[in-house]
């Protein structure tokens, strides 16, 4: 079976810079979603939550295909 590679755990390591950084900027920069701190938290964890469940699937999918 393949299995994850460094890239996809750097990958996700960035993603969740990337997360934080996004949800910064959309709530409290741009001031969607009420600017509030709660809603900034929310976004990021949403984002990261995300990118979990694409790799929850990645790993599915490699059990399939292998």
């Amino acid at each position: 079976m393949k299995s994850f590679t460094i890239v996809d755990y750097a990958a996700f390591g960035f993603w969740i810079l990337i997360s934080i950084t996004l949800s910064y900027l959309v709530v409290r920069k741009f001031g969607f979603f009420g600017g509030s701190r709660e809603n900034q938290k929310t976004l990021a964890i949403g984002l990261i939550v995300g990118h979990l469940l694409y790799l929850v699937w990645k790993t599915l999918w490699l059990l399939i295909v292998n």
